[in-house]
């Protein structure tokens, strides 16, 4: 299967998988009962803590969709609780948690582990560093929580990628998230203040931004065969499947 139909396809299995871990409410509890501060606070402390501790400017920058006062605001409360560094730890051990959890019993979880390891460890750098920061806190023994580390280390990939397709575009963020289907949800999601801009006018060239998302994560999946891609493409829209059911 060509890298990318499977990149697209990508977006709905890895991505939705991996997204889900990061808003459940007892990821948020368990943050909290680590000395990380409550709700969307430890989210964003969380998340972006893999970057170390940089400027706040470099997470606003990676952050890219969220509105700037938001993310200075969001780190200001993480940081004054906790170490961006330990934010990032814990949550990489929460990340290995959720996996051992959700994708425990999976019949597939180990091939999908060795796929997603190849794509991942092969995947060029550039223009990717929340991708790199998750992927150098992939820890866990080879196991479900060590595939979904990988899980979660694949999405920033593409968010990354999308990121470059957003500018290459010469779209704002505010642009590309209220040109989406779910664009005002989204919108007050990352934080920017209404009234919100009419941008249906940009669906068309909001569809062609996730065409050349496609194009540039398809290049990352080069590391696979065809049958092996065809592959990785069933086995994380079974592995979503599965980690929704699971209690």
């Amino acid at each position: 299967m060509d890298s990318v139909t499977v990149a697209r396809s990508l977006r709905g299995s890895i991505g939705m998988l991996a997204m889900n871990w990061l808003v459940d409410a007892d990821t948020l509890a368990k943050a909290e009962a680590r000395g990380m501060p409550a709700g969307m606070a430890a989210y964003a402390a969380g998340r972006f803590g893999v970057l170390g501790d940089c400027p706040v400017d470099v997470v606003t920058g990676a952050a890219f969709f969220w509105y700037p006062n938001h993310v200075h605001q969001l780190l200001a409360e993480g940081r004054a609780a906790i170490a961006p560094a330990e934010a990032g730890r814990i949550y990489a051990d929460i990340c290995r948690e959720w996996g051992e959890e959700k994708l425990g019993g999976f019949d597939g979880e180990a091939r999908l582990g060795e796929l997603l390891a190849r794509v991942v460890e092969g995947a060029e750098p550039l223009g990717a560093p929340l991708f790199v920061g998750w992927r150098d806190h992939v820890d866990a023994p080879i196991g479900p929580g060590r595939t979904f580390q990988l899980a979660q280390a694949m999405r920033e990939l593409r968010f990354c990628r999308h990121c470059i397709a957003v500018q290459a575009a010469a779209m704002s963020p505010l642009e590309a998230i209220l040109s989406g289907p779910t664009g005002e949800w989204n919108a007050r999601m990352f934080g920017w203040p209404e009234p919100y801009p009419d941008c249906s006018h940009l669906s068309e060239a909001r569809d062609e931004i996730e065409a050349h998302t496609d194009r540039i994560h398809g290049a990352d999946l080069e590391a696979l065969s065809a049958d092996e891609r065809e592959e990785l493409r069933d086995l994380a829209k079974a592995a979503r499947i599965h980690a929704a059911v699971q209690a």
